[in-house]
């Protein structure tokens, strides 16, 4: 419960930073994750899954189809976390694991609950937390493959 307190804290916080920030367009000041190239192609490939699965349990939920909710949430829970390498992950600033965790843990609660609930509106309610979780870290972050050059010439 605590983690789940501590996380809408800092999602309040960071929301409100990137509120203030998106008013400046032509800058983006998020925290630049320098990976190697293969190491941003399997980040950003969970960020991909994690969206095609939010894509399946929104339309298993117009269909009241709480047993693919289960399915899809629990394809990205907690078992889904060890497929980024241990020396990618420790690349990773804290923060960034902290959220990405709860990603993976709010996907193994949202199956848990389809399967002993079965109600979409309470899953719906838990999709808008996940979601909150992403546009945090997006907000934050930045995928890059080496430091962006400076513009200037």
């Amino acid at each position: 419960m605590k983690l789940n307190f501590k996380a809408a804290w800092l999602g309040l916080a960071i929301s409100l930073t990137t509120a203030a920030a998106a008013s400046d367009v032509g800058k983006d000041d998020r925290l630049k994750l320098v990976l190697e190239p293969h190491e941003r192609h399997l980040v950003l490939l969970e960020m991909r899954t994690f969206l095609q699965v939010v894509q399946t349990i929104t339309d298993s939920v117009i269909r009241e189809d709480m047993k693919m909710v289960a399915e899809a949430a629990r394809s990205m829970g907690s078992g889904a976390a060890n497929q980024i390498p241990p020396e990618t992950v420790a690349k990773l600033p804290e923060t960034f694991q902290m959220l990405a965790s709860t990603v993976h843990t709010t996907f193994d609660v949202i199956a848990l609950d389809a399967e002993s609930l079965g109600d979409p509106m309470h899953t719906m309610r838990q999709m808008g937390n996940l979601l909150q979780t992403c546009n945090a870290c997006h907000g934050i972050y930045q995928v890059a493959t080496e430091p962006f050059p400076s513009l200037k010439r």
